[in-house]
């Protein structure tokens, strides 16, 4: 319900013409407040998932984004349609510009198993991103951008990579002390992220379990999401350190905090070699072209 949004969310849903939305695609304010997730989603400019639009003219699923105009004191919001599932044989486009890589097309489309985390077995895109940046003429210059799937709707989507360390890095070039499960980023990590590389990454669960994954920035998503590599879960085959020393140091006292800090950047640095090895490896073997 409404209620359950922060204040934040709110302020910034109010800043759209919802009557508009209302009459061109049936989407009203109350429909979206009722999810908080889409909620969220619409608040912070990412593509929302699904939401169900009715008019007398038209009915169907879309997904939102808004974004600020002018001043900023009013937003805009975006519309998408579902579009048919691709593959890295397709060609495709951005902003009616080619992606050449075939690293990149792979990346994007690598469909794979894993095990959730509530231990149910789940198969689609491994990553729905493409692990480096691509060049793109934009805004009249060419820019660096980091292209992902949106999977609720099959789009392929970009975001500039200056606006990817603007999101991990203030204007001064420090962490924002992004996280992911409660493992904050280490600053070696945030560049790799900016990059579009993946970055493994540890910790503890609630029930004091130790759990590892690998994380990857979504420019669909806006924000960094777990991903699920194939490279990954063979290197955890091979013994590869996934976080154990770092969700280990975790528990450690407050006294013993600067050998703690040291014990996680180790593990962190160890774990990012680990990875690019374990990526390598795969890519050579597979005999994957840039």
């Amino acid at each position: 319900m409404e209620q359950t949004l922060s204040k934040d969310v709110q302020e910034r849903l109010d800043k759209i013409n919802w009557d508009s939305l209302k009459e061109k695609y049936g989407i009203s304010k109350e429909s979206i407040t009722q999810n908080p997730h889409v909620a969220n989603q619409l608040a912070y400019g990412q593509m929302t998932d699904l939401v169900r639009g009715n008019t007398s003219e038209l009915s169907g699923v879309f997904s939102l984004r808004a974004y600020p105009k002018g001043d900023g004191s009013e937003w805009a919001v975006k519309v998408y349609t579902m579009e048919k599932a691709k593959t890295a044989k397709d060609n495709i486009t951005v902003y009616n510009q080619p992606i050449t890589s075939e690293r990149v097309k792979e990346a994007l489309f690598e469909r794979t198993s894993w095990t959730d985390q509530n231990g149910e077995k789940r198969t689609g895109l491994a990553n729905a991103n493409g692990g480096r940046p691509i060049s793109l003429m934009l805004d009249g210059r060419k820019q660096d951008c980091l292209v992902s799937v949106h999977q609720p709707t099959n789009r392929v989507v970009i975001m500039p990579v200056e606006q990817v360390r603007s999101f991990l890095f203030d204007k001064d070039g420090n962490l924002r002390g992004k996280s992911l499960y409660g493992v904050q980023f280490s600053k070696d990590q945030a560049h790799a992220l900016a990059e579009g590389k993946a970055v493994v990454i540890g910790g503890l669960r609630k029930d004091g379990t130790e759990f590892k994954c690998c994380a990857q920035f979504d420019a669909a998503q806006r924000q960094v999401v777990a991903c699920h590599p194939k490279w990954f879960q063979e290197a955890l085959r091979a013994g590869m350190d996934g976080g154990q020393s770092q969700a280990k140091n975790q528990g450690q006292s407050q006294s013993q905090g600067q050998e703690k800090g040291t014990s996680q950047k180790a593990s962190q640095g160890s774990q990012t070699q680990q990875a690019e090895q374990a990526q390598k490896s795969q890519a050579k073997s597979a005999g994957m072209r840039k």
